[in-house]
């Protein structure tokens, strides 16, 4: 399962640090950590750079500002909404990471939410 691998400490500290700090995301990023384990599946942390930018269907970067909700690829011709479109790419980049633990399983883990504030992940292998 992807998630965005978001900087909650930075988002805090911008102009939109209520709304941030309102919406509890270390919060339901364990929650969802837990219910994923639950059904016998992983999260996946992603670097959400670009995840709106590069089209996940032929894999060019289509630059668009803010106000743009609807990715139209110029190179493959797909109309998507954006939202959508990044979550695809979300989705391709958690297979890619995936795809690319060979030999050991790789698990990502969350820090205790008592011990760390916001999203801290570490990685573990194991053997």
């Amino acid at each position: 399962m992807p998630e965005a691998n978001l900087n909650i400490k930075g988002l805090a500290k911008t102009r939109l640090s209520k709304s941030i700090n309102d919406a509890g995301w270390g919060k339901f990023l364990s929650i969802l950590t837990v219910k994923a384990g639950n059904a016998g599946q992983k999260t996946i942390a992603v670097n959400p750079k670009n995840t709106s930018q590069d089209c996940s269907n032929c894999g060019k970067k289509v630059k668009k500002e803010l106000n743009i909700r609807t990715h139209s690829c110029p190179h493959c011709g797909i109309v998507i909404d954006r939202d959508l479109f990044a979550q695809h790419d979300l989705g391709n980049a958690a297979i890619n990471i995936k795809n690319r633990a060979v030999g050991h399983s790789v698990i990502r883990a969350r820090a205790c939410p008592t011990e760390y504030r916001g999203y801290e992940t570490r990685e573990l292998t194991l053997s």
